[in-house]
């Protein structure tokens, strides 16, 4: 959950602050709220895959500085595999995940290291 503004000069809508930690945001972690939604597995369908394999490279590729996209995606690869999906819904994943690397994604704004360096120490680095 974002909250807290710190700094209401920026706005989110400002080319070189587009991530809500660089425009002045704060992240709280509420471990006591509990959310609610009903429970449907979207792995029921191959295309959930293949857009989880491609969309997590786009992720990548438009928002982490270049030297890290490679860790992303070998950290999501290798935890992909480890969850065991079935062999059909494997198969389109990484067709996703390699439609991802050769279909452009919109426009780079990669975070600053200054916010990698503050989401490693908040607990949750970026390439994970």
């Amino acid at each position: 959950m974002i909250t807290n503004r710190t700094d209401t000069s920026d706005q989110l809508t400002n080319p070189s602050k587009r991530h809500a930690l660089d425009a002045g945001w704060e992240i709280d972690y509420r471990a006591d709220m509990v959310l609610q939604h009903p429970r449907t597995e979207a792995s029921r369908h191959a295309v959930y895959y293949r857009n989880t394999g491609r969309n997590r490279v786009w992720l990548a590729k438009r928002h982490l500085p270049a030297v890290l996209v490679p860790v992303y995606l070998s950290t999501w690869a290798a935890y992909t595999i480890a969850q065991r999906p079935p062999l059909s819904g494997l198969a389109a994943w990484w067709a996703g995940f390699f439609e991802g690397v050769r279909v452009p994604c919109p426009p780079r704004q990669p975070m600053r290291w200054r916010t990698v360096g503050r989401m490693t120490r908040l607990g949750r680095p970026p390439v994970i």
